[in-house]
C-alpha cells in the first residue's frame, strides 16, 4: 500500500519542503529508508518503533511486511529529526489507523520520543518562512490561496514565546497546532475537529494557535503594538548611551549611523569608550518590523535584533560562512543587527577583504563544487581600532614605543578598498571623563538638543521614506570641491550624500517638536533642504585611517 505526506527537513539557516512516501509490501520485517537520508533519519527507524508501540498501536516489528520509505527529492541530502513524525503518520495510515485524507492538506514535523511524545523544537520560524516564500513546491499538494480553513496544519511543540509572535504573522490558511503526543494525534486527525482539544488538564497542549483572519501576507501586516512589545520586548543587557558621558562626536555618529544603516569604523586610545559606544548603539536599534521577526527567528534563535562580536582569533568559515555542508558565519547571524569587529586590524586579512562585498550588497554567495548557497547579511557593521600596535599613540603623558614601520605594518592589514565600505570613519580624541553613569538619574548633558536617541530613530524610520531632499547648486559644488581636494571615490562622495541628508533629516527632526506627533499616516511629504553645514558635518565623519 502506498501512503504520501509532507514533512520538512532543517537546511542550515533554511528549510527543505519534503514529499514522505511510504510503501507497505508483504514479507519478512525490514525497514528501510532511503533518498540520501542521514544516520540521524536512518537511526529514526528505531525510535519510531518504539514511539508507536508505546503509543497504544502494534508494533511494526509485529508484523511481517516490509516498510519502504523514500524521502522526495531523493537527489538533495536530508538532515536532522524533524522528519520523525510524518514516516511515522504514514505508516499509521498505511496500516489503517489514521484515515488517508488526513494528511492531504497537512504539514507534519517533529522528533519522536520513545515514549510516544512530540520533542520540542525552534524550527517554526524557519517552517513558517519557507512555507510563505517556497509556495510553488508546495502548491501541488497544498492551495496556499484557497480560504478554506485548515489547509496548512504544522504539528509538533514549539517554544511558546516564540508562537505567540508567529501566529500573528501567518496568514489565514495556516493553522497552528501544537500536540505533545503521537496518541493524541492520531486521536484528533481520525475526528471531525478543526481545533485540538486537550483531553486533561494538566497535559493540555502547550500552543494551540489560531490565525485571526484580520491579518494579510503583505508588509503591512495588521498586529497590535502592545501584544508584540509584551511577547517580544528583550531586556537591554548593553549600556545606554544616554548614561554615557563624553565622547560627544562619537555619540553623534552613532545615532547618524543607526539612523542611515551605515558601517562605522572608530579609531583611538584604548579604555576611550570604543566598545561602550558600540555596545550601546544595540540598545537604539528600532524594534523589528513583523515581517522580520521570522527572519531574525530562523537565523538568530532569539526575538531580539542580534549583536554579534566574533573575537579577532575567529576563523574565516566563522566569520564569513562555509564549511561542509554550508553553515552560516557571524555576519549572516547578525543580520537585521550590528556586528562588532573590535580590534579590527588584529583579524586576518583574509577574513577582512572577504567581507567588503558582503558589507556592501548584503547579501553573501557560498559556493561549493556541489552546491551555492545566498545567505542574507543586512547588519550594521561597527569597527573599533588602536592607533598603534602599543596603544600609546595619541595618550597624553605616554610615549608611544612603536616605530614607523611597525605602525605601517600594523595599518596594512587593512586595505582603503575595505574601509571605503564604512560609511562613517572618525578618530576618537582621549577624553579623561569618558565613563558611564550609574546611577538611577540620567546626566543633565543632553548633547541630542533634549530629545531622547531612539525617539528620533523612531521617528526617522517612520518619516524616512515620505522625504523629498532638495540640493543646492552651491551645495554640490561644494560637495564636489571637497572631494577633488581629498582625492574621494565615487562610492565615498555617495556616502557623504546620504549622510548629508540622514544629517538634515535629524536636524528637522529635532527643530520641529510637531512632527513627533504626527501620525506616520498623516505625514504626505518631508521637503528639506540640504545646505553647506551638513555637507561639512559629514565631511567631518570621513577621516583617513591609514595616516
Amino acid at each position: 500500500m502506498y501512503i504520501s505526506c509532507k514533512g520538512i527537513t532543517k537546511d542550515g539557516i533554511f528549510c527543505q519542503n519534503i514529499d514522505v512516501e511510504l510503501d507497505l509490501s508483504g514479507g519478512l520485517f525490514n525497514f528501510l529508508i532511503v533518498g540520501l537520508a542521514d544516520k540521524c533519519i536512518v537511526e529514526s527507524r528505531e525510535r519510531i518503533v518504539s514511539a508507536i508501540k508505546n503509543s497504544g498501536f502494534s508494533s511494526p516489528k509485529t508484523k511481517n511486511h516490509k516498510i519502504t520509505v523514500s524521502l522526495v527529492p531523493a537527489g538533495i541530502k536530508k538532515e536532522g529529526v524533524l522528519l520523525d513524525l510524518p514516516i511515522a503518520l504514514a505508516y499509521l495510515s498505511a496500516t489503517g489507523v489514521i484515515k488517508q485524507q488526513t494528511l492531504e492538506t497537512s504539514i507534519f514535523i517533529g522528533e519522536l520520543g520513545l515514549d510516544g511524545s512530540i520533542k520540542p523544537n525552534d524550527s517554526l520560524a524557519s517552517v513558517v518562512n519557507c512555507i510563505l516564500k517556497d509556495t510553488a513546491s508546495v502548491a501541488g499538494h497544498i492551495i496556499m490561496n484557497d480560504n478554506t480553513e485548515n489547509v496548512v496544519n504544522l504539528y509538533s511543540n514549539f517554544k511558546d514565546d516564540h508562537v505567540n509572535l508567529i501566529k500573528q504573522i501567518c496568514p489565514p490558511n495556516i493553522r497552528i497546532h501544537g500536540i505533545k503526543s503521537l496518541r493524541d494525534l492520531t486521536v484528533f486527525l481520525n475526528s471531525d475537529q478543526k481545533e485540538f482539544i486537550p483531553q486533561k488538564p494538566n497535559i493540555a497542549v502547550s500552543n494551540n494557535i489560531i490565525r485571526d483572519d484580520s491579518c494579510n501576507m503583505d508588509d503591512n501586516y495588521n498586529i497590535e503594538n502592545e501584544h508584540i512589545n509584551q511577547c517580544t520586548r528583550p531586556i537591554k543587557t548593553y549600556f545606554e548611551i544616554d548614561k554615557i558621558i563624553g565622547q560627544e562626536k562619537a555619540k553623534r555618529a552613532i545615532l547618524i549611523s543607526i539612523c542611515g544603516k551605515y558601517n562605522m569604523v572608530m579609531s583611538g586610545p584604548p579604555g576611550i569608550g570604543k566598545t561602550m559606544l558600540a555596545k550601546s548603539a544595540h540598545q537604539l536599534l528600532p524594534e523589528p518590523h513583523p515581517s522580520e521577526y521570522l527572519e531574525i527567528l530562523s537565523i538568530h534563535g532569539r526575538m531580539e535584533r542580534p549583536f554579534r562580536a566574533p573575537h579577532h582569533t575567529s576563523s574565516y568559515s566563522a566569520i564569513v560562512g562555509g564549511g561542509t555542508p554550508i553553515t552560516a558565519g557571524e555576519i549572516t547571524k547578525a543580520h537585521k543587527g550590528i556586528l562588532f569587529l573590535d580590534e579590527l586590524p588584529e583579524f586576518n586579512k583574509n577574513i577582512l577583504e572577504a567581507l567588503r562585498q558582503p558589507l556592501e550588497e548584503k547579501t553573501i554567495q557560498i559556493n561549493r563544487s556541489n552546491e551555492t548557497i545566498t545567505l542574507p547579511c543586512e547588519t550594521i557593521c561597527i569597527g573599533a581600532m588602536n592607533l598603534c600596535p602599543c596603544g600609546k599613540r595619541g595618550v597624553p603623558q605616554k610615549e608611544c614605543a612603536c616605530i614607523g614601520s611597525k605602525i605601517n605594518l600594523y595599518k596594512q592589514k587593512i586595505s582603503e578598498p575595505f574601509l571605503e565600505r564604512f560609511h562613517i570613519s572618525i578618530v576618537l580624541p582621549y577624553e579623561k571623563r569618558c565613563f558611564v553613569n550609574n546611577s538611577s538619574t540620567k546626566p543633565d548633558l543632553k548633547p541630542m538638543g533634549g530629545m531622547e536617541m531612539y525617539e528620533i530613530i523612531r521617528k526617522f524610520n517612520d518619516i524616512k521614506s515620505c522625504s523629498d531632499f532638495i540640493w543646492d547648486n552651491l551645495v554640490l559644488e561644494l560637495l564636489h570641491k571637497e572631494s577633488e581636494k581629498r582625492l574621494f571615490s565615487m562610492r565615498a562622495i555617495k556616502h557623504i550624500k546620504e549622510i548629508s541628508e540622514t544629517i538634515c533629516l535629524i536636524e528637522n527632526i529635532q527643530s520641529n517638536s510637531k512632527i513627533m506627533d504626527v501620525p506616520t499616516e498623516k505625514i504626505i511629504e518631508v521637503r528639506v533642504n540640504i545646505e553647506n553645514k551638513h555637507i561639512m558635518e559629514a565631511l567631518s565623519y570621513k577621516n583617513n585611517l591609514l595616516v
